[in-house]
């Protein structure tokens, strides 16, 4: 294995009010968090999950490295439900 140097993040799911510790590897895009979670949580089609950090959005093409993203970094995750109710 090269410096595969992991850390924790922890996932704010407000709308649950859960917490998760996450151990990513940085170079990990964020979207194979994203789809980690909707195996997890299983939102219906019309829902979207985003992840946030310091109030923004992450890129789900980048790397959570790429985004400044550091160990212990709180990252909010949101439901969102697409188009209407």
């Amino acid at each position: 294995m090269s410096n595969n140097q992991s850390i924790t993040v922890i996932i704010t799911y407000a709308q649950k009010n859960k917490v998760y510790n996450i151990e990513i590897d940085p170079s990990t895009k964020v979207q194979e968090l994203i789809n980690e979670f909707y195996e997890m949580l299983h939102p219906n089609g019309q829902e979207k999950i985003i992840l946030k950090y310091q109030g923004t959005q992450l890129n789900p093409n980048g790397t959570f490295e790429e985004q400044k993203v550091r160990k212990g970094t709180q990252i909010d995750l949101l439901v969102e439900t697409q188009g209407g109710l």
